[in-house]
């Protein structure tokens, strides 16, 4: 069975938000971690795959944690990619998860990385119809991942902040390698 990709990203936009809940249920009695959703951009178009593909990956996914010590944080999180602006006759899957452990700088900025391992798909849609797909297979593969960033963080309550992230994604696929930018909605606790 093959799973359409509007399934497909409709199924991570739900998971994120589900973890949203979770999280924000659990610490908003308990007072020990944090979670929510994100949304990250990743400056590195495809075309270093093909020169026939255009557009850059945007990942949506989840991210959750609990303290660990007043400064450290430790948990996981993941997400799946879709293309921004890409070509027409593409087909492109990315999806990643892993340990995340975020050291607390100062009350407004922390240092994040995130270790663990994923999988993506590029394929060039060649003909298609109503019933029939034809795809001539780019680029796929498993890759672990290293993947830093920095974190400032906007408080919207005392149990919610906007954070603005910068980083890097850096798995063991080369043409993956990519600064990202994006933002996460964190709901819990900001301090112990």
């Amino acid at each position: 069975m093959i799973l359409k990709p509007t399934f497909i990203k409709a199924l991570f936009v739900f998971l994120a938000f589900a973890g949203v809940s979770l999280s924000f249920a659990e610490t908003s009695t308990s007072g020990g971690g944090r979670g929510g959703p994100f949304i990250e951009y990743h400056a590195n178009p495809l075309s270093r795959f093909d020169a026939g593909v255009s557009g850059s990956p945007v990942v949506i996914g989840g991210i959750g944690y609990a303290w660990v010590t007043p400064k450290f944080r430790l948990g996981g999180g993941g997400g799946g990619g879709f293309l921004w602006n890409g070509s027409d006759n593409l087909s492109f899957g990315l999806g990643y998860g892993g340990v995340v452990g975020e050291y607390v700088i100062g009350s407004w900025f922390n240092a994040r990385m995130l270790i663990g391992g994923g999988g993506y798909s590029i394929s060039k849609v060649t003909f298609e119809t109503d019933s029939n797909r034809i795809v001539q297979k780019i680029n796929s593969g498993g890759f672990i991942v290293f993947h830093p960033s920095v974190n400032a963080e906007i408080k919207i309550y005392s149990w919610a902040s906007l954070a603005l992230t910068a980083g890097y994604f850096l798995p063991n696929v080369g043409k993956l390698h990519s600064f990202t930018a994006g933002v996460n909605l964190m709901f819990g606790t900001t301090r112990r």
